[in-house]
């Protein structure tokens, strides 16, 4: 009988990575302006990355028709976005 391996990697749990993204922009929010503690700077370089993220593409990336740019709006916004959408309209 053959044994069974365990998972090398645990699944994704979104819910959980969401809290931990909404506790860092709380940490962001009560931080001094005069905060240049390692810390601090690599909170903002969190949040700066997440912001890229959710930002919209720079014109050069966008796709020309409305297809392409419906496709790409898509699979950015359907994990993720729709979860939190859902979440925050309950």
């Amino acid at each position: 009988m053959a044994s069974r391996s365990p998972n090398p990697t645990p699944p994704i749990r979104w819910l959980h990575v969401l809290g931990v993204l909404l506790g860092q922009v709380s940490r962001v929010e009560r931080l001094a302006s005069d905060d240049n503690g390692v810390a601090s700077r690599r909170l903002r370089q969190r949040m700066a990355t997440a912001q890229r993220l959710l930002d919209p593409l720079p014109a050069p990336l966008r796709g020309k028709d409305w297809g392409e740019g419906a496709l790409w709006s898509a699979l950015r916004w359907g994990g993720a976005g729709l979860l939190l959408a859902v979440w925050l309209h309950r």
